[in-house]
C-alpha cells in the first residue's frame, strides 16, 4: 500500500543586508527591521505588535556558509532522493539576491557554488550509485528565454526570437525547453572533482553573457531573471553479485533537480532614474513579478484560478510552485528606512507564500538497463537449464540404445557358443568355450562327434538330418563371420563414444547459438523500446507544433472571414444606395452626387431648365449603365470572396486531417510501447 504524501509549506527565509556606503553617507536610519533570533521572527519599526514569523531569520552579519546550511543544503538532499528543490531570490533590487545566490568573491561563494562541490562530494561517497549530471542555464530578458550557455552573439541577436516553453508528455503539469543546451558534465566513471570544475565553468560562463546594467540604486543591476539546472539521474551499480541473483536487482533509476533562480529586483523608475532601455527592462521585470504575486496569492485560495500562464517565469516554474516540488524562498530587504515600503512588501509576499501546501512528488522511473540486465540473466539460466535437459535427454537415449545392444551382444554370444560346441570334427579341434567352461563344452562336442561317426558308418543318416546339419553348418560360418567383427568391439565401442561426444558437442553448438540468438533478440527489444520512447517523444513535440499552427491558421481564417464578411456588407450597402438613386432618379428627384452615387458629379448633375428630355434621358442610362457595372463587379468579388474562404476552410480541414494522423500515430506508438513494456 503506498504511503500518502504529507503535507509541507514552502519554507521562506528572511535575509538582511547591511547598509551601504551611500546609506551611511546620507545619514539613513537604518533600524527599521528588528530581529528576534529565538522565535525566527521580525517587526517592523512602525508595527511592533504583530511581528513576521519565518522559517529562520538572517541578519545583516549573517555569513554565507550559515545561509547556505541552513537553505541549500536539504534541496541538495532532496534532489538525490528524486525531488526537484527550487531556490528562489526574491526582494527588491539591491538587496543583495545575487549575493545570495551566485557570490564569486573567494570565501564568500553563494549558495549555487557550495552546491556544485556538494553535489560531486556527495556523487564520490555513494559507491553503490551511478549518477548522469545534466546542467542548463537560461535568462528571461523582457519576456524572452535565452540560453546562456549560447555564445553572445546568438543570444544578442535581433533575429533570436527565444527559446519555446513546451508541455512535458511524461510528467504531468511539468514544461520543458526547446532547443536548449544541455551538456552531461558528470557520467560514471569520471572523476566527480572535474565534474564540480565543469559545471562552475560552465555557470561563469553564462554569468559573462548575463544582462546586465547601472542604475541609481545598484551599479551592477541584474536586468533579468536567470534559472540555473542541475538534473541528477541515480541508478543502483551493478556488481557480480547482482548478475549471480538477478531477481534482487533494484530496477529503478530517481531523477532529482536542484533549481536555482536569481530574480531580478522590483523597482521604482524615480529612485533608478531608469530612461529608454533601462525602463523598458524594469517594466518586464515588474510585471513578471506582479504576476508571481498573483499566482502566490491565488494558490492560497483553492478556488481561485492561477495565472501561470500570463509571465514566462511563472510558466516554467509551475511545477514546483504548484506543490509537486520542495521550494525554498529567500526574501531580501535593505536596512533604510527610506525602502520601508519595499521592505514591507517583500516581507509580506514571503509571509503569503508560507502559506502555500506542497506535495512534493517524488522522480522514480523504470531503469532498463536494470532490468536489461536481469532479463538477460534470467534467459541465461534458462539456457543453461534447457541445454542441461536436452543433454541429459540425448544421453538417456544413447545409454538406453547402447544397453540394448550390449543384451544383443550377449545374446549372439551365447549362440555362438552354441555352435561352436555342435560343430563337426572335419573342422578339427572344437574351439574353447568364451565362458571358461572348457570341459563340459569338449565332453559334449565328443559325443556328438561319435554319434555323427556311427551313422556315417551305418549310411543310416536321413536326408532331413543331413539337411539340419548342413543348416547349422551355414549358421556357424556366419557367426563366426559375424564374431569377427564382434572381436573388434574395443574399437568399435570408442568409435560410438566419438561419435557420441561429436553429437553432444554439435547439440552444444546448436543450443548456444539458440542462447545467443536469444540474446540478439532481447538487445534488439531494448533497442526498439528506447526507439519508440524517442518516437513517443517526437511525435509528442510534433502533435503540439500542429496544435499550435492549427489554431494559428484557425485565427487567420476567422480573421480573414471577418475582414471579407465586413467588406461585402459595405459593398451591399453600396449597392442599396445605388439602387435607390436610380428610383430617385425614375422620379424626377434630384440626387446628391457625392451623398448618393458614386459617380462624377457632371454625370449626376441635377436636370437644367434648357436640358431636352432625349439629353435627360441620356445621362440617366450613362448613370444605370455606371451602376450595372458596379452591380457586375460587386458580384465578381463576391464569388472571389467566397472562393478565398472555401480555399481557407479547405486548408483548415487538411490541417484538421493532419493533426487526427499525428494523434493516430502518436496512440499506436503510446500501444506498441505499453505492449512492450508489458513483454
Amino acid at each position: 500500500m503506498s504511503k500518502k504524501r504529507e503535507a509541507k509549506t514552502i519554507q521562506v527565509f528572511l535575509r538582511m543586508r547591511p547598509p551601504n556606503a551611500k546609506e551611511e553617507k546620507a545619514g539613513d536610519n537604518c533600524d527599521v527591521v528588528h530581529f528576534n533570533h529565538e522565535n525566527n521572527s521580525v517587526y517592523l519599526m512602525e508595527k511592533k505588535q504583530n511581528p513576521y514569523n519565518f522559517t529562520q531569520v538572517f541578519g545583516p552579519k549573517s555569513k554565507q556558509e550559515d545561509v547556505f546550511e541552513s537553505v541549500a543544503k536539504k534541496a541538495v538532499e532532496d534532489a538525490f532522493n528524486g525531488y526537484h528543490g527550487l531556490l528562489l531570490a526574491y526582494g527588491q533590487t539591491g538587496t543583495g539576491k545575487t549575493f545570495t545566490i551566485s557570490n564569486k568573491t573567494k570565501g564568500q561563494e553563494g549558495m549555487l557554488q557550495r552546491a556544485c562541490k556538494l553535489v560531486f562530494g556527495k556523487i564520490e561517497d555513494d559507491k553503490k550509485g551511478d549518477y548522469e549530471v545534466k546542467c542548463t542555464f537560461i535568462q528571461i530578458y523582457q519576456e524572452i528565454i535565452q540560453d546562456l550557455l549560447e555564445e553572445k552573439k546568438t543570444i544578442t541577436d535581433e533575429k533570436n526570437k527565444g527559446i519555446a516553453i513546451r508541455d512535458d508528455p511524461d510528467v504531468e503539469g511539468r514544461v520543458y525547453l526547446h532547443p536548449v543546451v544541455q551538456p552531461t558534465i558528470y557520467q560514471s566513471g569520471d572523476d566527480p572533482e572535474s565534474g564540480a570544475v565543469e559545471a562552475l565553468r560552465l555557470f561563469h560562463k553564462g554569468d559573462n553573457n548575463r544582462t546586465v546594467g547601472q542604475t541609481d540604486m545598484n551599479a551592477v543591476s541584474s536586468r533579468s531573471h536567470t534559472i540555473f539546472t542541475l538534473n541528477i539521474t541515480r541508478r543502483n551499480k551493478m556488481t557480480n553479485e547482482d548478475y549471480d541473483e538477478p531477481e534482487k536487482v533494484n530496477k529503478q533509476e530517481t531523477k532529482g533537480r536542484l533549481i536555482l533562480v536569481d530574480l531580478a529586483g522590483c523597482e521604482r523608475q524615480k529612485k533608478t532614474a531608469a530612461t529608454g532601455q533601462r525602463l523598458n527592462e524594469a517594466n518586464a521585470i515588474n510585471n513578471s513579478l506582479l504576476v508571481l504575486g498573483r499566482c502566490i496569492k491565488a494558490l492560497t485560495d483553492p478556488n481561485q484560478h492561477v495565472p501561470y500562464r500570463e509571465s514566462k517565469l511563472t510558466r516554467l516554474l509551475q511545477y514546483s510552485l504548484a506543490g509537486h516540488g520542495k521550494t525554498s524562498i529567500v526574501v531580501t530587504c535593505g536596512p533604510s528606512e527610506t525602502n520601508l515600503d519595499e521592505t514591507r512588501s517583500a516581507i509580506e509576499f514571503g509571509q503569503r507564500a508560507m502559506t502555500i501546501k506542497q506535495h512534493a512528488k517524488l522522480h522514480v522511473e523504470i531503469d532498463y538497463k536494470a532490468l536489461c540486465k536481469k532479463l538477460q540473466a534470467q534467459l541465461d539460466e534458462r539456457g543453461d537449464a534447457a541445454n542441461q535437459d536436452l543433454l541429459d535427454e540425448v544421453r538417456a537415449d544413447y545409454e538406453e540404445q547402447i544397453a540394448k545392444r550390449d543384451v544383443r551382444i550377449r545374446v549372439l554370444e551365447v549362440e555362438v557358443e552354441e555352435l561352436r560346441g555342435g560343430a563337426s570334427p572335419r573342422e578339427g579341434s572344437p574351439a574353447p568355450s568364451r565362458s571358461g567352461g572348457g570341459s563340459s563344452g569338449t565332453s559334449s562336442s565328443r559325443d556328438k562327434d561319435k554319434d555323427r561317426k556311427s551313422s556315417r558308418k551305418d549310411g543310416k543318416e536321413s536326408k532331413e538330418s543331413r539337411s539340419r546339419r548342413s543348416d547349422k553348418e551355414s549358421d556357424r560360418d556366419r557367426d563366426e563371420s559375424d564374431g569377427g567383427s564382434r572381436h573388434r568391439d574395443p574399437t568399435d565401442s570408442s568409435s560410438r563414444s566419438d561419435r557420441d561426444r561429436d553429437r553432444d558437442r554439435s547439440s552444444k553448438s546448436k543450443y548456444k547459438a539458440m542462447v545467443k540468438e536469444l540474446e540478439e533478440r532481447l538487445d534488439n527489444a531494448g533497442m526498439q523500446v528506447a526507439k519508440l520512447k524517442k518516437e513517443k517523444v517526437g511525435l509528442s513535440r510534433n502533435s503540439n507544433d500542429l496544435e499550435a499552427k492549427l489554431q494559428q491558421k484557425t485565427i487567420q481564417i476567422n480573421l480573414l472571414a471577418a475582414k471579407y464578411q465586413h467588406m461585402l456588407r459595405e459593398k451591399e450597402e453600396s449597392l442599396e444606395t445605388m439602387q435607390s438613386a436610380i428610383l430617385k432618379l425614375q422620379k424626377g428627384d434630384y440626387i446628391s452626387p457625392t451623398a448618393d452615387l458614386d459617380v462624377d458629379d457632371s454625370d449626376a448633375s441635377p436636370r437644367s431648365q434648357g436640358m431636352t428630355d432625349n439629353d435627360y434621358i441620356q445621362r440617366l442610362e450613362l448613370v444605370v449603365r455606371k451602376f450595372r457595372e458596379k452591380q457586375s463587379q460587386l458580384a465578381a468579388y463576391q464569388a472571389k470572396s467566397k472562393e478565398s474562404i472555401q480555399y481557407l476552410h479547405s486548408k483548415w480541414e487538411e490541417e484538421q486531417e493532419k493533426a487526427e494522423i499525428e494523434r493516430e500515430k502518436r496512440k499506436k506508438v503510446e500501444a506498441k510501447l505499453e505492449r512492450y513494456r508489458n513483454k
